[in-house]
């Protein structure tokens, strides 16, 4: 034979895994293998389904060969088996008698081949082998690729963010449910307008022109806006909006991620006012320490000034006054000044 041609199965280590109970069928076979292979092709046996499935939870096998007739259960139900949970490992059924309507019936079962034994030599057995697994692969990478994107379309329909997806012209095309949620309006009433919905006329038209000019040139805008409801209310997004580009690189849509930060910039705001406060009132606090600094000066002359004057002197009675209006301005009740009364007052009625 020429083996020239036949595809390369010495590349790798590979295991297989004979089910059937034909001894010399399965004699025949190992020795095909061994050759085809030079010494890179494990087989093993088992005699029933059972056993096969037993062993498949036990190791790992990049192929099955199986013993297979014509309407035969066996074969079938181990096939069905296999293939319950996924695509499982590739199958080849071997045969005595092979007509296209048993290769019909094997492929549609999701066998990969069916070979008739007495025509296995080097040469089919390899190209059945590579076209098998390459089969195999292919249907793993696909799946694969579905649960990835099985998880993606999960990941933007359980985020708490709101996601948009519009065409280049700004048309929704999609919203997640967290966006349904915040702003009030549905999936139905969104799709087919655009993000005007949500205009508060609080922002200035050179934002959006901004917005566009950035997204438009294929870079990622970043920037907070003040939204409005369905109902009204007014919220605050920390939005972030990303070109998405087709195979040719052109920009065929844009998805926006929104962050709802509505109780972060009330928070803030609320601190701000705080800060300003706070700082009022340490400004009213050192003006009050200067003050009384002042009027402890007025009272000490004021009591030397009295002390030198008669009981009968006619400015006695101007010096007491002086007196009791500095005392009074520096202190009140519970020993604590006017002017830091007051800075206490405005200080309690933002916290």
């Amino acid at each position: 034979m020429n083996r020239a041609q036949d595809p390369d199965l010495s590349a790798a280590q590979m295991q297989l895994l004979w089910v059937g109970n034909n001894e010399k069928e399965f004699a025949y076979l190992r020795d095909v293998l061994t050759r085809s292979g030079e010494g890179r092709l494990g087989l093993d046996r088992v005699r029933s389904p059972e056993e096969a499935l037993q062993r498949l939870n036990q190791t790992t096998y990049d192929l099955l060969l199986c013993d297979y007739k014509p309407g035969d259960g066996m074969a079938l139900r181990l096939l069905h088996e296999i293939r319950k949970d996924g695509p499982g490992a590739p199958v080849i059924f071997l045969s005595d008698h092979v007509d296209q309507i048993a290769v019909d019936a094997a492929i549609k079962a999701g066998a990969s081949d069916c070979l008739q034994t007495s025509n296995l030599n080097e040469s089919s057995i390899a190209r059945a082998i590579r076209y098998a697994i390459d089969v195999y692969c292919k249907e793993r990478q696909r799946q694969k690729a579905e649960d990835t994107v099985r998880k993606l379309w999960r990941a933007v329909e359980q985020s708490a963010d709101l996601v948009i997806i519009t065409d280049r012209g700004g048309v929704i095309e999609y919203v997640n449910p967290a966006f349904e949620a915040l702003t009030g309006y549905s999936r139905d009433e969104s799709v087919g307008r655009t993000p005007r919905i949500l205009k508060s006329d609080q922002q200035t038209a050179n934002l959006y022109q901004e917005l566009w000019e950035t997204i438009l040139a294929g870079n990622v805008f970043r920037g907070v806006l003040v939204n409005r409801k369905k109902n009204g209310q007014i919220f605050y997004a920390e939005k972030t909006i990303t070109p998405l580009r087709d195979t040719d690189g052109a920009i065929t849509h844009f998805i926006s991620n929104d962050r709802d930060i509505t109780e972060r910039r009330r928070l803030e705001s609320q601190l701000q006012q705080a800060q300003k406060m706070d700082a009022i009132g340490r400004l009213a606090g050192g003006v009050a320490h200067d003050f009384n600094n002042l009027l402890m000066v007025i009272s000490a002359y004021a009591e030397l000034m009295l002390d030198s004057l008669g009981s009968e002197h006619p400015l006695r009675r101007n010096v007491q006054e002086i007196m009791t209006a500095s005392h009074g301005l520096r202190t009140s009740p519970g020993n604590c000044s006017p002017l830091a009364a007051s800075r206490c007052n405005l200080c309690s009625s933002w916290i």
